[in-house]
């Protein structure tokens, strides 16, 4: 994505829900910061944080930023509630519930999650009040990270093997999926002739869709179901739209596992992620020693990082063996890439 494409995301998408001061503040930043922005962070009586980079800072008059909240710009109380009016169009109960759920995807794709206070009836939140934070999440679409996996990932040109993206939060691991099922999709003839693909997106985070129209690119073969449980969204999935491949994001519920081995029992395709460290941390969570036990993945990517914060993506086979070392580099592997004349360099494409 060109640099000024994504700044100007950020001035056409996120700006405008967020209190005046506080989106002039944030227009004046440098640049290159913005591009790296990756959440904003609203709460009451406290200063504006910008996440980027890796870094903290607080977002100050005419443009600086700092790691020290001195002098950093306030948010109110009535800054939240006018944030979350915006967000919702003006219209609270037309979204109710989706703040129930704790967050609003906005155009572009971008969620913002929203905290505060939950009103409960019957066990069941019905309303949040006193809004405490609003966090804007930057989503960001990088096409060709999964570029230096997908290979490892194809069986034969019409077929791939179960795959199961697995690392700590924050390595890029859903940038990456939605990748890869962007490549699936789509194919790459004459190594790969493209599936079809349906995706479970429980939070809105793989397709980031805005009034049903995906705000990322999953490829021309993909059908997406949006805001439901992954078991019950498979299921449709399995009934109407007969795919080659599920796609998920975030499996751990252990009452999906039943779900999983029937998806795999019935011949179709798995690509999904997890949190977790390593194959071996995978073994002791409740639901993945069973899709262990019988193989359920034949690949596993591991994304990781080392004390020297180099970043490595590793594939393994289905008992955990190393295929291959594909990347170790300087950033997160869902970055790929550093600034060159204005643009991202992504790494090189599938040989």
């Amino acid at each position: 994505m060109d640099v000024n494409d994504a700044v100007n995301r950020i001035y056409n998408e996120i700006v405008p829900y967020l209190p005046a001061n506080i989106g002039k503040g944030l227009m004046q930043l440098d640049r290159l910061i913005l591009c790296e922005a990756e959440e904003i962070r609203l709460r009451a009586n406290r200063p504006v944080m910008l996440h980027y980079g890796r870094k903290d800072g607080f977002i100050k008059e005419k443009g600086r930023i700092n790691s020290s909240p001195r002098d950093a710009l306030i948010v109110s109380p009535e800054d939240l509630i006018e944030c979350v009016y915006k967000i919702c169009e003006h219209s609270w109960y037309a979204y109710q519930e989706d703040i129930n759920k704790g967050f609003i995807t906005i155009k572009g794709g971008h969620r913002a999650g929203i905290i505060g206070t939950p009103v409960t009836e019957d066990g069941k939140i019905i309303n949040i009040k006193d809004i405490s934070s609003i966090n804007f999440r930057i989503a960001r679409e990088i096409k060709g990270c999964a570029a230096s996996i997908i290979k490892y990932l194809v069986k034969n040109i019409h077929d791939i093997y179960n795959t199961l993206i697995v690392s700590p939060p924050g390595l890029g691991k859903t940038t990456i999926l939605r990748d890869a099922i962007r490549f699936l999709s789509n194919g790459f003839p004459p190594e790969f002739y493209g599936l079809k693909v349906g995706v479970v997106d429980e939070r809105g985070e793989i397709a980031a869709s805005y009034k049903g129209i995906p705000s990322n690119d999953l490829g021309y073969r993909t059908d997406i179901i949006n805001g439901i449980h992954k078991k019950t969204g498979m299921e449709i999935l399995l009934r109407s739209m007969g795919p080659n491949i599920i796609a998920l994001d975030e499996l751990g519920n252990p009452d999906d596992a039943a779900t999983l081995q029937q998806v795999v029992n019935a011949g179709i395709r798995l690509v999904a992620t997890a949190h977790g460290y390593n194959f071996d941390s995978l073994k002791m969570r409740q639901g993945f020693k069973e899709l262990l036990d019988i193989k359920a993945f034949e690949r596993f990517v591991i994304l990781s990082v080392d004390k020297a914060l180099k970043y490595h993506t590793t594939i393994l086979d289905g008992d955990g063996n190393v295929i291959a070392v594909v990347s170790e580099i300087g950033r997160k592997p869902a970055d790929y890439g550093e600034f060159d004349n204005g643009r991202i360099r992504l790494f090189p494409q599938i040989n």
